[in-house]
């Protein structure tokens, strides 16, 4: 608990004054409540066993005011630690997303879309509950429980003895309690995460389970997913549950210690009756805001399992670091000094030597595994070289600004991404969006026809994933999107593979201008799109074991000849996507 409260201090002391003035809502609230408490004799004696016309009057007024500075209180405490909460979580969630983007795709490829939605969304919430309702109610209740044990103290020392000697007492097994229920909300956040993963899964590939008919299986593996969730929930409901009996029977014990030495006392003359009444009152009032700590720290230790989880991501450092030398003019060379790269054991490019300058075009080529995508890959530095060098005008690109470098790199994939936003937006995602390059960027991709069709023009919202559109239109916005960029290196993943054979020819030709004094990677899965190359490389195993003209290769390389006579189309696996699976 204190670990999860020492990582919100950098934030919490942002907050003085508001937690000052919560703190003292929680001071005057508690030191109100006490105060009534303390008055029952009073009440008993001037009011019920000996009236006294002014206390009959002044009584049930202080009692009035007493509670109005119990409810000033109580609001400004749980208000002003609410604004604090609320806002730390805002800043929580901001720099966990603004984090987790920045990890390199490695780590992707490692957690499922659906953990990490869950952690910046379900694990924040419940830092959220902690911070702007439990945290507040431990604070408030414990006051009040000290408010109320300096009554018990003041009314009878020696009969507080016995109605406070079992509080120690309690402290094992609740600390026990607590410890498991904190196993179990670790656990229980884990299998969240796992239904979260699951239903992202369904929802993106909900195309493929209705051509498959697999709607069945698949509900069926979340219903096992579901079915295991609330087993684990119900073991922290009995954990958590134990602590109302137990503080209940603890509570039992101290009533029968204090009625038995109270009544003797009373019975001896050693104290009065109003005395105990005040003191009874006073004492089991207390069990009743400690039952509601324990209940409030049970559902924070959701909280600290939530905030390990969290803070495990934020602990978490890129493997792909920024250097900081910047790129004079423009990239004319990217150069390959014998480059090996390996994913765990797999080995996906072995001994890569290779140089491309500006004005050429280098066709990629090869079946599904050969090093392709891995070798466009460390172009972006999407991860960098196990051995070797890749070096951006004969500087090691480790070494230079990445968002630079990055900046000056278009991407065309057969993967479309299109974002819930306007077609400008999306032309021109990541940068300002000018309405003339925009314009001019969909005319030169073959856009601007049904984008100027469209009600709103470049100001049409796009539907998530781009589903109002077309495959072939798609992959229009994604080539505008890449020209808009005006990249030094532009990388293409088979970019017409969505286009029927006249908006192909059509685009064909448009990125023949495009490409013309740039530095162009092309992933070719059709003969078609070699036709744009200058070169042509054949990988194999992570190897290059062919290069030359499309002719050249045609008559040298066995291995290009086998590709060219299968039409390439086999090339469309694992390599196919530039960001995906390495």
């Amino acid at each position: 608990m204190w670990q999860f409260l020492s990582r919100l201090g950098p934030y919490l002391k942002d907050y003085k004054g508001r937690i000052a003035l919560s703190f003292t809502g929680g001071l005057v609230g508690a030191a109100a409540y006490g105060a009534v408490m303390y008055l029952i004799k009073d009440v008993i004696e001037d009011v019920f066993m000996h009236p006294d016309p002014f206390m009959i009057k002044a009584l049930p007024a202080a009692v009035v005011v007493l509670f109005l500075f119990v409810g000033i209180g109580r609001y400004l405490q749980v208000y002003e630690l609410q604004w604090v909460g609320l806002d730390i979580v805002r800043r929580l969630r901001d720099r966990l997303l603004r984090h987790i983007v920045t990890l390199d795709l490695e780590f992707f490829n490692r957690f499922r879309g659906g953990e990490l939605i869950s952690r910046v969304t379900n694990d924040i919430n419940r830092v959220q509950m902690a911070v702007t309702q439990q945290l507040s109610v431990v604070i408030r209740e414990s006051l009040i429980a000290i408010a109320f044990v300096v009554v018990v103290i003041v009314a009878n020392p020696k009969l507080a003895f016995w109605g406070l000697v079992v509080l120690p007492l309690a402290a094992w097994p609740l600390a026990a309690l607590a410890k498991r229920f904190k196993r179990i909300m670790h656990r229980s956040q884990e299998k969240d995460s796992d239904i979260t993963a699951r239903l992202a899964e369904i929802f993106n590939n909900i195309e493929i389970i209705k051509a498959q008919t697999a709607e069945d299986v698949e509900a069926a593996r979340f219903e096992a997913e579901n079915l295991e969730f609330r087993r684990i929930n119900m073991k922290g409901v009995r954990t958590r549950e134990l602590t109302n009996p137990l503080m209940e029977f603890l509570g039992a014990i101290a009533a029968a210690m204090v009625i038995w030495f109270g009544g003797r006392e009373i019975m001896a003359g050693k104290m009065e009756f109003s005395d105990f009444m005040r003191f009874t009152v006073a004492l089991f009032s207390i069990y009743n805001p400690i039952k509601r700590i324990s209940q409030a720290s049970n559902q924070m230790f959701e909280a600290v399992a939530a905030s390990e989880r969290i803070f495990d991501l934020l602990n978490r450092e890129p493997a792909i670091e920024s250097g900081g030398g910047r790129i004079d003019g423009h990239i004319t060379s990217v150069r390959f000094d014998d480059v090996h790269l390996s994913y765990g054991e797999n080995r996906a490019l072995r001994g890569v030597d290779l140089e491309v300058k500006a004005g050429e075009t280098v066709a990629l080529v090869g079946d599904s595994g050969g090093g392709k995508t891995s070798l466009v890959n460390l172009v972006l530095r999407f991860f960098d070289p196990t051995e070797g060098v890749v070096r951006i005008n004969g500087v090691d690109a480790r070494d230079l600004d990445l968002a630079e470098l990055r900046d000056r790199i278009g991407v065309v994939t057969q993967r479309v991404y299109i974002f819930n936003d306007s077609v400008a937006a999306n032309v021109a995602y990541g940068r300002d969006a000018n309405r003339d390059k925009v314009e001019n960027a969909l005319r030169r991709a073959g856009a601007w026809e049904f984008v100027s069709a469209m009600d709103g023009g470049v100001d049409a919202v796009l539907d998530e994933f781009g589903a109002n559109l077309s495959g072939g239109q798609r992959q229009r916005l994604a080539i505008a999107r890449a020209i808009y960029r005006d990249p030094d290196v532009l990388i293409l993943d088979e970019a017409t593979s969505a286009l029927d054979n006249r908006s192909e020819a059509a685009i064909q030709r448009a990125l023949a201008e495009i490409i013309r004094d740039r530095i162009t990677f092309i992933i070719a899965h059709r003969l078609s799109t070699v036709d744009l190359a200058g070169r042509v490389l054949v990988l194999k195993a992570g190897r290059i074991v062919g290069a030359g003209t499309k002719n050249e290769l045609l008559r040298d390389s066995e291995e290009y000849r086998r590709l060219a006579t299968a039409g390439l189309e086999g090339d469309q696996g694992a390599d196919a996507n530039v960001s995906g699976d390495p």
